[in-house]
């Protein structure tokens, strides 16, 4: 065959396909990309980037703005609340000391202000008191240094005489300034000052944006300043430029300045209680970035790809996928069971040309050890379940004889005919002439009355029997001679051994398992009598007794080997003595619904099948 395929000719190395396919998609588009790019124009970006700057200086401003005024609300609150204001009437009145009113205020302070993070501190001033009265710090401001520092910068607010609440900015932290009112008669009665978390004001603010970011409150001397300053970079002499802009009073202005490296923007916002400025700076490197270009680029490229495209779109299937997908069907088709499959359709090429004859050469190895094994494996299983039930030896005729042959001189011949029709059907079940491997549960039954009743004539009132089936597992399909060892062992050690003796036979199931459950009474049985009878039926030979009645212990234990070489290791007969000397012996078999039911007909057909086939090959 080697001869016979090298006269044939054989197609190319695909190595050499990949290169011309690597040189024509990546070559030409990097050549035609690198020139593009050279040539190519960036309009549009500039009034873009502008767009996204105007929306995020919009936005931060915005964010504060809302931030700001909850804080002035909360700072109003205690007007409209009265808290304090009847705090202090009453220690106007002598209805409070100075100690109780100055308590009550605190302790509202605290839960308003000092246990919300959006504050750092609050100070509160008693009505012509030059020091707060109520001060507290949650970043660990002392006192003195707030009064020697930050007072200075707020007392023209503090001795003016309006309730308006004012943002000061002073030594880059922001305040809120009121001074309180009474509602009715409009007394004055102390002074609120609260400073801001400038973090949390502009927590919104993307750390790219903050750091290169200057706010501005009422006039170009009260700024916060977040942004990061390095020697000679440019920013510093826009900032100057854009805060000599600053007036104020605009509202929704946007100026820009730039110079050679920055971008400055300025953008001007007016509220009811403060005018406020957000100033950004841009790299231009980093705002005009060659992203949208590069998209037309890819826009263009894409129109110049088109017959390069196509090309490779028909060289990949051809050569590729064609090859693979026949021998991914292939494979599947193993997989799913169809032994000794060989890959279809020519190969395009040298390589998949020799994964095809590989992959045909290894199905075939795996057809003939995959035949070979299963039936020799098949052998060996049918052998053993043969020997199995050969060994059981029906000793109980030489008693049904003796009885028989009693019956027949004390009674008439209709007793003798049904003890004969009986052990007609138990010798006809256990010799089974037919060598079928499995039978339905209502045929083992048959037996299993039969020898009942030969058992009923031999002890008659020594004996009571009873039995539950449920009707829905007649026609389940069970392994012939199962249930009879089992019942005749339940006689043989428990019925014998006592006076009077009871039999109780129930066949169920659950889910998973059917269950076929013989008890009988008899006498109790002692730890060693436990361990030998579970090493008999884990197949002990030395555990069974050397005399009159081995033949029911190679009975269970044959049942038990049956079970498990039909079923698996998981299934078998377990024998137990549960409350009033009662052995309870159970045979635990898988329950098989219809679709169970028809895949076990699919797997014999298949074995019959590879049977066939083996021999024809032989």
């Amino acid at each position: 065959m080697g001869v016979v395929m090298d006269k044939i000719k054989r197609p190319k190395s695909l190595k050499k396909k990949i290169l011309l396919f690597m040189i024509l998609c990546w070559g030409v588009p990097i050549a035609v990309f690198f020139t593009f790019t050279t040539f190519s124009y960036r309009n549009g970006i500039v009034g873009k980037a502008e767009g996204l700057m105007e929306d995020e200086l919009e936005n931060v401003a915005a964010f504060a703005s809302i931030r700001i005024e909850d804080a002035i609300t909360l700072c109003q609150r205690p007007s409209y609340e009265k808290t304090w204001e009847n705090a202090w009437k009453n220690y106007v009145t002598g209805k409070y000391s100075r100690n109780g009113y100055l308590q009550e205020v605190n302790t509202s302070l605290k839960g308003k202000f000092y246990l919300d993070e959006r504050f750092n501190l609050y100070a509160y001033y008693c009505y012509g008191e030059e020091e707060p009265a109520c001060f507290r710090s949650r970043i660990g401001i002392p006192y003195k240094n707030y009064v020697a520092e930050i007072q200075p910068y707020i007392e023209d607010i503090i001795d003016s005489d309006s309730s308006y609440a004012c943002v000061r900015v002073a030594d880059e932290r922001i305040f809120i300034v009121r001074n309180l009112y009474t509602t009715m008669d409009y007394k004055r009665y102390g002074t609120l000052v609260v400073e801001l978390n400038r973090d949390k004001l502009f927590d919104d603010v993307p750390p790219d944006i903050r750091e290169n970011m200057v706010v501005c409150f009422n006039d170009s001397a009260e700024t916060l300043t977040f942004m990061k300053t390095e020697e000679e970079d440019g920013r510093s002499e826009l900032l100057s430029q854009l805060l000599a802009v600053y007036d104020g009073r605009s509202d929704g202005k946007l100026d820009r300045i730039e110079n050679k490296t920055y971008n400055g923007y300025l953008y001007q916002d007016r509220q009811d209680n403060y005018h406020i400025g957000v100033m950004i700076f841009a790299k231009k490197s980093e705002l005009y970035s060659s992203l949208y270009e590069f998209y037309t680029i890819i826009l263009i490229m894409l129109f110049l790809f088109i017959p390069l495209f196509c090309y490779g779109v028909y060289f990949l299937k051809m050569h590729i996928q064609a090859p693979i997908e026949h021998m991914l069907d292939a494979s599947s088709r193993m997989e799913a069971g169809e032994i000794g499959v060989t890959v279809e359709g020519e190969m395009p090429n040298e390589e998949f040309l020799h994964m095809k004859e590989s992959f045909d050469s290894m199905s075939a190895q795996v057809k003939y050890l995959f035949d070979y094994v299963y039936d020799e494996k098949l052998a060996r299983k049918d052998a053993q379940i043969q020997a199995l039930q050969a060994q059981i030896n029906p000793h109980f005729l030489n008693n049904t004889l003796e009885m028989m042959n009693w019956q027949a001189r004390m009674s008439g011949d209709v007793i003798v005919s049904k003890m004969i029709e009986s052990l007609g059907t138990v010798l006809d079940y256990r010799m089974n002439r037919a060598n079928v491997k499995e039978i339905h549960l209502a045929q083992e039954l048959q037996c299993i009355d039969a020898y009942f009743y030969i058992m009923s004539m031999r002890f008659g009132q020594r004996l009571s029997i009873e039995r539950e089936i449920d009707d829905e597992l007649l026609y389940i399909m069970v392994p012939p001679l199962i249930l009879q060892p089992i019942v005749e062992n339940a006689i043989v050690h428990g019925v014998e051994a006592v006076k009077n003796g009871a039999i109780y036979l129930k066949v169920y199931h659950d889910e998973k398992n059917v269950y076929l459950e013989v008890r009988n009474t008899g006498k109790k049985m002692t730890k060693q009598d436990m361990q030998r009878i579970q090493a008999i039926l884990a197949g002990d030979e030395s555990q069974i007794p050397k005399n009159t009645g081995r033949h029911t212990s190679i009975g269970i234990q044959n049942v038990n080997r049956r079970i498990r070489l039909v079923y698996g290791e998981e299934y078998g007969l377990s024998i137990v003595q549960g409350e009033d000397c009662v052995t309870v012996s159970t045979i635990t078999i898988p329950y098989q619904n219809e679709k169970e039911e028809k895949s076990l007909k699919e797997r014999n057909a298949v074995e019959n099948e590879l049977k066939n086939m083996a021999r024809l090959n032989k």
